[in-house]
């Protein structure tokens, strides 16, 4: 099953490393942004299946973006990636519409666990 995402992160390595582990799984970035202003232009304009979303950015965080996203395009599916785990925090990115969260930093397994399982009702659909 391809999957169309986003990535939105103001460290360009990282948006690298995580489209070279979404390619091998063969799933498709439409878009990539360094803050959250061009992050909402961005989903709006290419529609993606998810979106990989730092919690700390220039511009707009990640949770001003992630409520201004679910008004938007509410199926839109919100992987929070941050180094911050603290429980308020990731507490306040689920209430403003984060469907996951990995921890930077992050394995490659946490990364395609994380999109497995956000995406699993799909896969038994196709299979089932």
């Amino acid at each position: 099953m391809q999957l169309r995402y986003a990535i939105v992160d103001d460290a360009a390595f990282l948006r690298e490393l995580i489209k070279n582990l979404m390619k091998a799984e063969g799933h498709t970035c439409v878009g990539e942004a360094d803050d959250g202003e061009s992050a909402l232009s961005i989903v709006q304009a290419t529609q993606p299946d998810f979106i990989f979303l730092d919690i700390v950015m220039p511009k707009r965080n990640g949770i001003e973006v992630a409520r201004v996203l679910k008004e938007l395009t509410p199926d839109v599916k919100i992987i929070g990636c941050s180094t911050m785990d603290q429980e308020s925090l990731i507490a306040d990115a689920k209430a403003a519409g984060f469907d996951a969260f990995v921890v930077k930093p992050f394995t490659k397994e946490d990364i395609i666990n994380t999109v497995q399982n956000l995406f699993a009702h799909l896969e038994e659909t196709h299979h089932g």
